[in-house]
């Protein structure tokens, strides 16, 4: 059984080969905000990676702004998040980080990430992509701070996705599609069962949210 090692230099793939990646459909969910989810599975430079779509009767910009509310995650999130900061904004991106408590049960150290969004908005589609800020990017001493005051809380050496928003005749597709690795010593066949299960309820916490926008 594979585990990673913290620390462990893993190379995040970019997002040109994750949108031209071959991916595999391996579940369907009905959920009750999202309605449909469709799960599939794609190996992209080594890593392991999800994507979910579903078709929403909700705008586009409103789904990205509730993705871009990085802050807002702490309230309308079910993953865990407890922790998170907006660190920088421009016209086109934002720097933010965010920390996922973890349940204790699990045996499984807390996570956090500092990650670079680069927002499109419209017309033909509404995303953030975003990418990994090595050692908090621009923002070391926050990132520094972070690892001082959680001294036992990982942070992911792989973690690379995007939220894509396409209006299509009335309705919204909707794609979130992440590559990430545990870090730590979570086995990765056990990271990726619960990113398969968990995926449907992150797309319905963002619909759920921006029907209340």
């Amino acid at each position: 059984m594979v585990t990673l090692l913290v620390g462990l230099a893993l190379a995040n793939p970019s997002h040109e080969a994750i949108d031209g990646a071959s991916w595999q459909e391996v579940t369907r969910r009905s959920h009750a905000d999202a309605g449909e989810v469709v799960v599939y599975r794609a190996t992209v430079a080594g890593i392991d990676c999800f994507r979910g779509t579903a078709a929403v009767d909700v705008p586009a910009e409103k789904m990205l702004d509730v993705v871009a509310d990085v802050e807002g995650a702490v309230r309308w999130s079910s993953a865990g998040v407890t922790d998170a900061k907006l660190l920088s904004q421009a016209a086109n991106g934002i720097d933010y980080y965010q920390y996922l408590d973890v349940p204790g049960w699990t045996m499984a150290s807390d996570r956090f990430w500092f990650l670079h969004g680069t927002l499109q908005k419209g017309p033909e589609s509404w995303s953030l992509r975003w990418t990994r800020l090595i050692d908090g990017g621009d923002h070391s001493e926050e990132w520094k701070k972070l690892k001082e005051d959680h001294s036992s809380a990982i942070e992911p050496p792989v973690n690379v996705g995007s939220w894509v928003f396409a209006p299509n005749e009335g309705s919204t597709q909707m794609t979130y599609s992440v590559c990430t690795q545990p870090g730590g010593s979570i086995p990765v066949a056990v990271q990726n069962a619960a990113t398969k299960k968990t995926l449907p309820d992150t797309l319905g916490d963002v619909v759920r949210e921006a029907r209340k926008r």
